[in-house]
């Protein structure tokens, strides 16, 4: 790894405190026994090869993961407090990332969870590194070290300002929204949500009329009390108080959104195996 980062055999056998040569064998033994080249070299300068790239991932994989794994039986033996960092998106807060936390503590008193507030790409980017153990997030694009389960669906509602005459209606469908102006979020934030919720007014031959954007729920919440528009949200953020927002049904038969839970696949060390038993059961007796 040392000469995968310095790209220069002399620096990288100075830091290891060994001669240029035998580190150089030590290489060259090691393209043997994969049988591929790790490096492209030349009198001037030092490159990795695509399977090199590909070899220097791994490595670093693996060393994250032993080193896990060390502090896990050292905090294991020596009676420690372990640590989970569980990330989370904005809308699980007004969902179900309250009752899971709560059920979870209570139960598992010795376990430290901390949060991390993250969009739905970023949890998996930081379960990749080991950043997080656990992930609350919508549906995203994940590799197959990263298992992903369902922990709930969430009904899709408007909201609207209190006395829009839309309020008036037991459920909203999207022909009723023909023309009004809305309030949404960045698609980057959760693409597969975004990606739903346009798929709908396309269909129904629609163009949605977006007049603002925002990167929080509440900050879309603030703009529809405001007045400024209607926007499309979970069901769970209707718990949230505010006067000047009444909330309808989206009649729509794909107007829900899945809440999963994700962790790496070779990261499951008992207290996370534990946190997502505990919030599958929890969010289970929700229903």
């Amino acid at each position: 790894m040392t000469v995968a980062e310095e790209l220069h055999f002399g620096r990288a056998a100075a830091i290891l405190h060994i001669a240029q040569p035998p580190l150089s064998q030590q290489i060259k033994a090691l393209e043997a026994e994969l049988g591929v080249k790790l490096f492209w070299r030349s009198s001037r300068r030092v490159e990795l090869t695509g399977a090199g790239v590909a070899f220097l991932d791994g490595a670093r994989r693996t060393l994250a993961e032993a080193g896990e794994a060390a502090r896990s039986a050292r905090a294991a033996a020596g009676g420690e407090r372990a640590t989970i960092v569980v990330g989370f998106v904005d809308s699980s807060v007004y969902s179900f990332l309250p009752d899971i936390l709560r059920a979870f503590m209570a139960s598992h008193p010795t376990v430290r969870v901390k949060t991390r507030a993250l969009t739905s790409a970023q949890q998996i980017d930081a379960l990749e590194r080991g950043d997080i153990q656990v992930g609350i997030l919508r549906p995203a694009r994940a590799s197959s070290r990263i298992v992903v389960q369902e922990l709930g669906r969430e009904a899709l509602v408007v909201a609207l300002t209190r006395g829009h005459p839309l309020t008036g209606l037991d459920r909203v469908q999207i022909k009723d929204l023909q023309g009004e102006p809305l309030v949404f979020f960045q698609r980057e934030l959760v693409p597969s949500v975004y990606d739903l919720i346009m798929g709908m007014f396309h269909r129904a031959g629609q163009m949605p009329h977006i007049v603002q954007e925002a990167g929080e729920q509440h900050t879309l919440i603030a703009l529809v009390a405001a007045g400024i528009g209607y926007s499309i949200t979970a069901e769970g953020l209707q718990d949230w108080g505010t006067r000047d927002v009444v909330y309808r049904p989206l009649a729509h038969p794909a107007a829900w959104v899945a809440m999963n839970i994700a962790s790496k696949r070779s990261s499951h060390s008992e207290p996370v195996a534990s946190f997502i038993d505990s919030a599958m059961a929890t969010v289970a007796a929700r229903r």
